[in-house]
């Protein structure tokens, strides 16, 4: 039985990568690409720390503020992310789209826009998710990928069962664990690293493909709320959570609103912020949004909202990874350890790894299809 069930499991496995084996090798060389985008979008920032002259103070919150309302007088909202570091510049978002860096004791425009680091990272995110396809054929370039990622998990399944070797020998395992020095064509080294580069990356590649799932298909997500006994939230348009709530006139000034939350942070077993980011809209609102982060980003585990009453600076309302339901922490969990970053610089690291030999897997396999498929009928017709 287990040998007429194992042609059945190549052939299919063999058909399959041939299907998605160009789409695969595209979404893990671009993985390897994003592997440290936090790090070098944060180096690339920090290119732009300045030093003050003698004496010269900061400016304040407020003062920030009416530049990107200077840059953009029809925004609706503002976002200052300030830098736990002397002389960082800092970051001015207005409605999520125009991004300013500022200095932060001169006011002057340091960068208008992304900046070529992040325009880099974000045309690869795009071609990574839906190879940057326009508008009129963004729904099968993105369908083309999430199905080629569920494709990617049967192949990981698949082959788990064919590594398996058919007689259960030292001799026979060693050539699939390990680098076979005997392999002197490049058909038998192809083999050979398909079998190694596979058994290595297995954990952290089934863990990267399973849980893209949750980006492309909302039964995925679902699932994971499911699991936990709870329903899924709905997501309103972007945008709609920002709508500016009624103005008052006793709104404090930003900067005192600022302080008050690092305050808090000191206070609260976060006083090696990294970064705080204040979120507030053109029209004085009751309350002010403070993320207060001890990581570079994306570590819900380091990071909290903290609410805080525009009158009176009081807190209003405190936010962290812990206060969510489980389902939403499952979510958000499965989220981070597509990129490995729920684990921190080492989680980056293994999953670039992953992902190179998932460009290793995807060339290797693309050789032994073509070899087995397509060089016979060159021959033939020779």
């Amino acid at each position: 039985m287990l040998m007429k069930l194992r042609p059945i499991i190549f052939w299919s496995h063999l058909a399959v990568g041939v299907t998605a084996g160009l789409v695969i090798l595209m979404m893990s060389v671009t993985g390897v690409l994003l592997t440290y985008e936090r790090q070098f979008l944060e180096w690339a920032d920090q290119q732009h720390v300045t030093s003050p002259a003698a004496g010269a103070p900061a400016l304040t919150a407020d003062e920030l503020l009416n530049i990107g309302r200077v840059a953009e007088p029809d925004a609706s909202s503002f976002e200052l992310k300030f830098v736990n570091k002397p002389g960082s510049p800092v970051t001015l978002t207005a409605d999520r789209e125009r991004i300013l860096l500022i200095d932060p004791y001169s006011g002057d425009v340091l960068r208008d826009g992304r900046g070529a680091t992040a325009e880099f990272f974000r045309v690869v995110t795009r071609v990574h998710r839906w190879f940057a396809a326009s508008d009129e054929n963004f729904d099968l370039a993105r369908a083309t990928t999430a199905y080629s990622n569920l494709l990617f998990v049967f192949l990981i399944l698949s082959g788990v069962y064919l590594w398996l070797p058919p007689i259960w020998r030292w001799s026979a395992l060693k050539v699939r664990l390990f680098f076979n020095p005997r392999a002197k064509n490049a058909k038998a080294r192809d083999y050979n690293w398909h079998h190694v580069f596979s058994v290595w990356a297995l954990v952290p590649l089934f863990l990267i493909a399973t849980s893209g799932s949750v980006f492309y298909f909302s039964w995925a997500s679902s699932a994971i709320y499911a699991a936990f006994g709870e329903e899924p939230p709905v997501r309103g348009r972007r945008g709609e959570a920002d709508a500016a709530p009624a103005g008052r006139a006793d709104t404090m000034p930003r900067q005192a609103l600022l302080i008050a939350a690092q305050q808090h942070a000191l206070a609260h077993e976060a006083a090696d912020w990294h970064s705080i980011k204040l979120r507030t809209n053109a029209v004085p609102a009751a309350s002010t949004t403070f993320v207060i982060d001890r990581s570079i980003g994306r570590r819900p585990d380091l990071a909290y909202e903290l609410t805080l009453d525009s009158g009176d600076a009081s807190v209003v309302e405190v936010k962290r990874n812990d206060d969510k339901t489980p389902g939403a922490r499952a979510r958000t969990f499965v989220r981070f350890l597509h990129t490995g970053e729920v684990f921190g610089f080492l989680g980056q690291t293994l999953a670039g790894l992953a992902s190179l030999a998932g460009c290793l897997l995807a060339y290797t396999g693309i050789a032994l299809a073509w070899r087995r498929l397509v060089s016979p009928l060159f021959r033939k017709t020779a």
